[in-house]
């Protein structure tokens, strides 16, 4: 899975966060040809977090009511998955998956996660906060994930990866295109392990700032420099 974008949204619709991590080389226009897409700028970037943030407030409103009162009947929990976003040590890529024997791991103290002891910020499943609003958003260009904290933050990474789409057979005979398989659920869970990851980063490097303003935008090096160094090993 290969992350071009991170978004970090407070709870308000704000942009605290903005980075690309793909740089796309200039395009050039042949003749009788469309003008290459432009890259977005800084002031696209606020229109579209504030507008994910609607939207997200809009999904949330549009859950159906017997899901809203059964929630507590749907399990919510995502799986860890090893080293997702890690240094690839012992036959294990940045991304989870796996390409060899080893334990994921060269040796204690071998990765440096600030406060976080061991090899990786966690190795137990977690419960996703998210249970009512937009968590994933397939195009035949991208793949948007959404991750929100208890406290409305959200977390948003844009994949270069496009989901496939599998046909299965209907009652009535045709097929009818499915998003949601197998696939569809290992890229979430990937992509719910990584953000929760940045998330980790997050409080362990912006939240314990002394300079740092609530709600503001981010502007820690060393911030970004991790973020950097985690996104390079999802990308390999």
């Amino acid at each position: 899975m290969a992350i071009e974008s991170l978004l970090i949204i407070n709870k308000s619709g704000g942009l605290l966060y903005q980075r690309n991590f793909i740089d796309k080389p200039p395009q050039s226009q042949a003749p009788n040809q469309p003008e290459p897409q432009q890259q977005l700028n800084s002031n696209d970037y606020l229109i579209l977090a504030s507008t994910l943030h609607g939207v997200f407030a809009i999904a949330s409103q549009l859950t159906p009511k017997a899901l809203q009162l059964s929630q507590n009947d749907i399990d919510y929990t995502i799986p860890y998955i090893p080293n997702v976003g890690m240094p690839t040590n012992g036959g294990r890529t940045g991304n989870g998956s796996t390409v060899g024997g080893g334990s994921g791991s060269s040796g204690p103290g071998s990765n440096k996660l600030g406060s976080f002891k061991g090899d990786d910020f966690f190795k137990d499943s977690f419960v996703s906060w998210n249970k009512s609003g937009l968590r994933q958003l397939c195009t035949d260009q991208f793949t948007m994930f959404i991750y929100q904290t208890m406290t409305g933050l959200k977390f948003v990474a844009i994949s270069t990866t496009v989901m496939p789409q599998q046909k299965v057979a209907t009652p009535s005979g045709t097929d009818k295109l499915d998003r949601y398989g197998n696939s569809s659920n290992l890229a979430i869970q990937i992509a719910d392990n990584f953000l929760r990851k940045v998330y980790c980063l997050y409080s362990d490097y912006v939240m314990k700032d002394p300079f740092y303003s609530m709600e503001m935008p981010i502007k820690s090096d060393l911030f970004d420099k991790k973020v950097r160094a985690m996104i390079k090993n999802m990308n390999e």
